[in-house]
């Protein structure tokens, strides 16, 4: 004869830890800036010219990855230099702190606000720059942005 018997089990210790850990490593793991407006790819719009063969206007591009990775490119028309950092999101603005490369000194930290569709700097070396504010980025559409909006990341 068989018996149809439902036991009930108690949660252990280990099964309360097993569950807590696997939380917490959840939470961990989760990627702080993913879910920020400003990750993603920028870039300047290449300045018309009508001489080809005359120096190139200022271009500039920023890339922040979703992790607080940052890597700035910035071209005055003399060869492209790239820094590399971190960034932060303080909702009105986006802060990007350089890291330290042996034998050079730090880049001051350069500060960006939302502007027509993309970000615009309105703190930055003024060295490298010199009086020349830099472009306006725009945002670029991103196979990453594209595949978070149709809900596969």
């Amino acid at each position: 004869m068989m018996r149809n018997v439902m036991r009930t089990t108690r949660p252990t210790p280990l099964h309360l830890l097993v569950a807590g850990a696997a939380i917490v490593l959840a939470l961990v793991a989760a990627p702080a800036f993913a879910s920020s407006k400003y990750a993603g790819i920028y870039s300047s719009e290449a300045p018309d010219t009508t001489d080809a063969a005359g120096p190139a206007g200022p271009a500039f591009s920023i890339s922040l990855g979703p992790d607080g990775s940052a890597t700035v490119t910035q071209d005055f028309g003399k060869g492209a230099i790239t820094t590399f950092g971190h960034w932060a999101d303080a909702g009105s603005q986006v802060t990007i702190k350089f890291d330290d490369v042996e034998g050079k000194p730090t880049d001051p930290p350069m500060v960006l606000q939302p502007s027509h569709d993309g970000l615009q700097a309105v703190t930055w070396n003024h060295t490298l720059w010199g009086k020349t504010t830099p472009p306006p980025l725009k945002k670029e559409e991103s196979n990453w942005h594209a595949n978070k909006k149709h809900g596969f990341l």
